[in-house]
C-alpha cells in the first residue's frame, strides 16, 4: 500500500467516526426534548392582595385617580358574536362615563370648553386651506360628473325622440306616395275605360271636404278654390317667378309697339315741358310791388 492510499483510508475512518458521534449527540438531544416538565402555576393570593393595596392609592381623591369600576359584571353569552360583545363593551363604557361625569360635577371641576376659548390648532391655516380646497375640488368634480351623466342621458333621449320623429315623417311620406300612386292608377284606369276591373271608390279619398277652402272640381278632376281665391289669383297670379318682372330685356327694348309719335310730340307735351311752373318773385321785387 502506498502512502497516498494510506492517507485516504485514514481520512475515511475519521469521517465515519465523526458521523457516528454526531448521530449519538442528536439522539441524546431528542431524548431530552421528548421529556417535558410539567409547568406549575402558583396563585399567591396574599401577595397579590398586598400588591393591590400598595398600588390602589385609596388615600387620594377620586379626581386624582379617575378610576371607575362597573357596577354590573360583563356577561357575554356567545363570545363569537362580535356585535353582541361590542354592544356589551359600549354599554359598560357608557355607564362609566355617566358616573364619571356626575363625580366631576360634584367636585366642581369644569370639563367643557367655554364658548370664548380659542386654542391653537394642531394643523396650520395653510394646511387647512389646502384640505378645504381639496374637498371643494372633489365636490365640484362629483357635480361635473353628475351633470355630464345627465347631459348624456338627455342626448340619448333626444336622439331617441329624433329617430321617432324621422320615422314618423318617413311613414307619412310613404303613405302620401302610396296615396299618389293609387290616385294615378285610378286615373289611368278611368282614362282607359277599365272601371269594371278596377272597382275602387274613386271619390272616397278625393272628395271635397267641408272647410277645406274648395268649392268643387274642375274639368280635369282637380278641386277648385272658392270665389275669393279665384279673384285674387286672376288679379295677382298664383305661383311662378316674381322677381325681375319689370326688368328690361332685349325683347322689351326692341319692342316699339307702345311708342306714339303723336303723343310724344303733341302740343300738350311740348307746352307742358317748356312752360313749366311759374317762379315766385324775389323779396326785393315783392317789396317794390307793394
Amino acid at each position: 500500500m502506498s502512502d497516498d492510499e494510506r492517507v485516504y483510508s485514514e481520512d475515511d475512518n475519521m469521517m465515519v467516526d465523526d458521523e457516528e458521534t454526531a448521530l449519538e449527540i442528536a439522539a441524546l438531544q431528542d431524548d431530552e426534548t421528548l421529556i417535558q416538565r410539567k409547568k406549575e402555576f402558583i396563585n399567591h393570593k396574599a401577595a397579590l392582595s398586598t400588591l393591590v393595596e400598595e398600588i390602589s392609592q385609596k388615600n387620594l381623591d377620586w379626581v386624582q385617580r379617575c378610576d371607575i369600576t362597573s357596577m354590573s359584571p360583563l356577561v357575554v353569552e356567545n363570545t363569537e358574536d362580535d356585535l353582541d360583545r361590542e354592544l356589551k363593551f359600549y354599554q359598560q363604557a357608557l355607564e362609566a362615563v355617566t358616573r364619571a361625569k356626575a363625580n366631576i360635577k360634584e367636585a366642581g371641576i369644569p370639563f367643557s370648553r367655554p364658548d370664548d376659548y380659542f386654542a391653537e390648532m394642531v394643523k396650520s391655516d395653510s394646511q387647512m386651506a389646502r384640505i378645504r380646497q381639496k374637498l371643494l375640488d372633489q365636490q365640484k368634480s362629483i357635480q361635473n360628473s353628475e351633470e355630464a351623466k345627465k347631459q348624456r342621458q338627455l342626448r340619448k333621449y333626444g336622439k331617441q325622440i329624433q329617430q321617432e320623429k324621422i320615422k314618423e315623417r318617413e311613414d307619412k311620406k310613404k303613405a302620401a306616395l302610396d296615396k299618389i300612386a293609387t290616385v294615378k292608377k285610378r286615373l289611368r284606369n278611368a282614362n282607359a275605360g277599365d272601371d269594371d276591373d278596377f272597382d275602387i271608390d274613386v271619390n272616397s279619398d278625393d272628395e271635397v271636404k267641408p272647410g277645406s277652402g274648395f268649392v268643387g272640381k274642375s274639368k280635369n278632376g282637380r278641386p277648385l278654390p272658392n270665389k275669393k281665391r279665384q279673384v285674387k289669383n286672376a288679379k295677382f297670379g298664383f305661383g311662378g317667378k316674381k322677381r325681375g318682372l319689370k326688368k328690361n330685356t332685349a325683347a322689351s327694348t326692341d319692342d316699339m309697339s307702345g311708342f306714339s309719335v303723336k303723343r310724344n310730340k303733341g302740343s300738350e307735351f311740348t307746352s307742358a315741358s317748356k312752360k313749366g311752373k311759374a317762379k315766385r318773385p324775389g323779396k326785393t321785387k315783392r317789396q317794390r310791388t307793394n
